[in-house]
C-alpha cells in the first residue's frame, strides 16, 4: 500500500510538471479548455505489461479531431468528442511512468491534455549465484566507489571526505602505482573512462571532475542536479546512478543529461542503484547495502537478473572498517567479472552460476 501511495504521489507530481511545460498558446484557446475536456485513465499506478489500459476522452464542445499519443507516439485518432479505447501495453518499451496525451484540434488550434500510468514488468528476474575463479589482494583503506579494468590496469575511485581518490593499481598484487587525492570537502564516487579521460562523480556536491587518464591532471568539471553515485559508459553515452531507481544518460562531450531510464522488476521500482558497469549490452548495478548485483536492460529498465553474492567475503575477512559490497569491473579480453567492496581485503574474479 505504501508503495502504491508513493507511486501515485510521484505520478501526480510528474504529470503536473508535464502540464506546466505545455506552452501557453497551446493551453489557452477560445474553442476548448481543460474545464470542457477530460482525459481519464482507468488504472494508473500498477499496470502489468500485457494488460490493457482503458482510456477515455470526453469533450463538451464539438472538436475537429483528437489524437491520442503514448510517450509522444500516436496510436489513435478520432473526430468524435467522446472516445473510449483500450491501449495494449505489449509493445511498450520502457517501465515506470508512461505518458498519455490527447492533442485536441479545433479550427486549427491545438490544446493538449496529459495523464499517465506506471508500467510494471510481467516477468520475474532470473537469479544467479557464483563460483570464485581467483582471489586478488585489495587495499583495506580503499573505500571503493568505482572500479574499471582497462589495458591490464585496475582503475579505482575511493570515497569519504579527506580520503577520496582515483588510483591505478596492479590487479595481481593490489599495488597502487598512481593516485590522486581530491579536495577534502568532496566525497568521491564512481568513475568511468571515456577515451583518454576519467570521469569522476562526487556524492552530494553536484559536481563531477574530468581527468587525463594518463597523468591524472584535472581537465575540467561539470555539474548535475542530483546526487552522484555510480557511472559507466556504453560506447555512446555515459550512464549515471543517483541512489534512486533512475539511470541518467549523459552526452560524453557536454556531460548534459540526454534521457533517463527507470529501473523496475516485477515488484516495482528498484532503488539504491550504486556502482555501475556496462557488460555485453547490459548494465550491472550494485544494490547499496545488499549483497546483490542487478543486471538491467539499458533500453527498458527491466531487471532481467540478480546475482546473489551472499557469503562472498568470509566472516574471517570482515575486520574493522570493512563495509558493504561495492565495485564491479570487467576484463573484456579474458571475460573476467571482478567484484569487491568498501575496505575489503580481497577482490574476486567470479563466474556466474544459474541459481536453482
Amino acid at each position: 500500500m505504501k508503495r502504491l501511495l508513493l507511486l501515485s504521489l510521484i505520478l501526480t507530481v510528474l504529470l503536473m510538471s508535464c502540464k506546466q511545460n505545455i506552452p501557453n498558446q497551446q493551453r489557452e484557446t477560445k474553442q476548448i479548455n481543460a474545464a470542457k475536456a477530460k482525459l481519464k485513465i482507468d488504472k494508473k499506478n500498477a499496470v502489468i505489461k500485457g494488460q490493457k489500459v482503458g482510456i477515455s476522452f470526453m469533450a463538451q464542445d464539438n472538436i475537429d479531431s483528437v489524437v491520442l499519443l503514448v510517450n509522444d507516439s500516436s496510436f489513435f485518432s478520432s473526430k468524435n468528442k467522446n472516445v473510449r479505447i483500450e491501449l495494449s501495453t505489449d509493445k511498450l518499451n520502457h517501465y515506470g511512468l508512461n505518458y498519455i496525451k490527447a492533442n485536441i484540434y479545433v479550427n486549427g488550434t491545438l490544446t493538449t491534455l496529459s495523464d499517465g500510468f506506471v508500467l510494471f514488468p510481467n516477468k520475474e528476474p532470473k537469479w544467479y549465484t557464483y563460483k570464485v575463479k581467483k582471489v586478488y589482494p585489495h587495499d583495506t583503506h580503499a573505500y571503493t566507489q568505482g572500479l574499471v579494468y582497462q589495458d591490464n590496469i585496475l582503475y579505482e575511485s575511493t570515497g569519504l571526505k579527506g580520503q577520496s581518490s582515483i588510483r591505478k593499481e596492479k590487479l595481481e598484487t593490489g599495488q597502487v602505482i598512481q593516485s590522486y587525492t581530491i579536495e577534502p570537502n568532496y566525497f568521491g564516487e564512481g568513475i568511468a573512462i571515456w577515451g583518454d579521460s576519467i570521469i569522476q562523480l562526487t556524492w552530494q556536491a553536484h559536481r563531477g571532475f574530468v581527468y587525463d587518464k594518463n597523468s591524472f591532471q584535472r581537465l575540467g568539471e561539470f555539474y548535475y542536479s542530483t546526487e552522484g553515485w555510480g557511472i559507466t559508459q556504453d560506447g555512446k553515452n555515459l550512464i549515471m546512478s543517483d541512489g534512486t531507481n533512475h539511470l541518467y544518460y549523459l552526452d560524453p562531450h557536454t556531460l548534459a543529461v540526454v534521457h533517463t531510464v527507470d529501473v523496475y522488476d516485477n515488484n516495482g521500482p528498484v532503488s539504491l542503484l550504486n556502482e555501475l558497469e556496462y557488460i555485453n549490452g547490459k548494465i550491472y548495478a550494485n544494490i547499496y547495502t545488499k549483497n546483490i548485483i542487478a543486471i538491467i536492460n539499458p533500453v527498458s529498465g527491466l531487471v532481467e537478473a540478480y546475482i546473489d553474492l551472499k557469503g562472498l567475503l568470509s566472516p574471517a575477512d570482515r575486520g574493522p572498517g570493512v563495509d558493504v559490497l561495492n565495485g564491479i569491473a570487467y576484463d573484456k579480453k579474458q571475460g573476467r567479472l571482478l567484484v569487491t567492496g568498501k575496505n575489503w581485503p580481497k577482490l574476486f574474479w567470479i563466474e556466474l552460476i544459474p541459481k536453482k
